[in-house]
């Protein structure tokens, strides 16, 4: 191992279990699957660190281009968006994108979201996939070329005066102002539905190489 790397840590209380195949995320792996541009992540086998650590194998799951967008985020925007579109809607949650794009048609609703990165493109891009207008609240001092990438997006972008916590606030009463859906990727006070469906779930479908 080179001397210049930290040697690699084995847990000697490591223990072997089994887990029964969990179904809910069935409804998840469908729904991702219907999303424009969907394809599998690929797996980088690493022989040479496995060789080097002493394992039979590693692999590298590589979301380095999620339906073109260089980070997983958008496995739970897309998802908690999905769940809070069809929940306001009171459409069923077998519905596809189409579906509920169709249903949209004549409401006004717009998603908010605050970000410092990933996650409010990511909600502008399902934002784009449903013909919603969206805002995306980030924190002062944010690179402009990361709010050009949101904005690539279809996103308005509001640069808050605070820092990210501030611009998750203002978020917020900017989606309760005009009756909009915040999408947030973090759970705070009463705000907790959104953040548990789309974190749970598609945590655990992340784990398989879709």
């Amino acid at each position: 191992m080179s001397s210049s790397r930290r040697s690699v840590y084995f847990n000697d209380k490591w223990q072997l279990w089994d887990s029964e195949p969990d179904t809910s995320t069935d409804q998840v792996h469908d729904f991702h699957r219907g999303l424009p541009d969907y394809t599998q992540t690929p797996l980088v086998k690493l022989d040479n660190l496995a060789k080097e650590v002493g394992v039979r194998a590693i692999y590298l799951k590589d979301e380095g281009s999620r339906f073109g967008l260089p980070s997983f985020k958008v496995l739970g925007a897309s998802w908690g968006t999905y769940r809070a579109i069809t929940s306001r809607l009171n459409l069923s949650l077998g519905c596809d994108l189409n579906a509920v794009k169709k249903s949209l048609i004549g409401h006004d609703i717009t998603l908010h979201a605050a970000t410092d990165g990933n996650h409010g493109r990511a909600v502008a891009r399902m934002a784009h996939w449903l013909d919603l207008p969206v805002v995306i609240c980030v924190p002062s001092g944010m690179h402009q070329s990361t709010i050009s990438l949101i904005e690539s997006e279809g996103a308005r972008v509001c640069q808050s005066t605070g820092n990210y916590d501030q611009a998750v606030l203002e978020a917020q009463a900017a989606a309760n102002t005009d009756g909009g859906v915040l999408i947030q990727d973090f759970a705070f006070g009463d705000y907790t539905d959104i953040p548990q469906v789309s974190q749970n779930q598609t945590m655990k479908k992340n784990g398989y190489s879709s």
